[in-house]
């Protein structure tokens, strides 16, 4: 098939039917839904730590183990998350 080909394909192709889309947002499961991620948001941007913070290179120490590096991980993403 040819470049010209597939040019007069597409042109003699029809369109499909698109049917009108309902009105989601005017469920209340759905109203419900989008509250709680709105909130859930709110309450996440409300309570976020500067990351300036997480990154200060003055309160930076190499960890002694292996062990030590994983729980700073762990309380510093429950820190700054």
């Amino acid at each position: 098939i040819g470049i010209g080909d597939s040019r007069e394909a597409m042109a003699t192709q029809s369109t499909l039917p698109i049917s009108t889309p309902q009105a989601v947002a005017a469920t209340p499961a759905a109203r419900a839904f989008f509250a709680r991620i709105t909130e859930g948001a709110r309450s996440a941007l409300s309570q976020r730590r500067p990351w300036l913070e997480m990154v200060d290179r003055s309160a930076l120490t190499k960890p002694e183990s292996l062990a030590e590096a994983s729980s700073r991980i762990r309380k510093n993403w429950t820190y700054f998350r």
